[in-house]
């Protein structure tokens, strides 16, 4: 039962990472709890709700012309629907700058559904 619900946690993330990448704040959005908050602890962000983390995705494709989010490695807690994902971020700013960035998120679950999203970044922040 827990290696079924951290591969559900893991495949929800992959698909999350991956709609980012793609600018595609609908599934981004359909990944997300009605209740979801968002941190970014090292920029000291904080969105707290729904509309606000939309938003936030949303502002991102002012910002960004390409991204690729991989090279993941994810520990699980699934008894408690967390899932802590290292990973690499690769991203072309509009004005043609490239960054190569290590992060960590941190999601927690709640009814299958990410119900917070906790990111530290290495480089600059595109979730304003």
């Amino acid at each position: 039962m827990t290696e079924s619900r951290t591969q559900k946690m893991i495949d929800v993330a992959v698909s999350y990472f991956a709609a980012v990448d793609r600018f595609d704040v609908e599934t981004i959005m359909a990944h997300m709890h009605p209740a979801c908050v968002m941190e970014v602890a090292t920029h000291k962000v904080f969105r707290k709700n729904f509309a606000e983390v939309r938003e936030t995705y949303e502002r991102r494709k002012d910002m960004v012309k390409t991204s690729w989010h991989g090279d993941f490695k994810f520990m699980a807690d699934a008894d408690n629907q967390r899932l802590a994902v290292r990973l690499t971020v690769r991203r072309t700013f509009m004005d043609d700058r490239t960054e190569e960035i290590d992060n960590v998120t941190i999601l927690q679950f709640t009814d299958g559904k990410i119900s917070r999203v906790s990111a530290w970044m290495a480089g600059e922040n595109t979730l304003k």
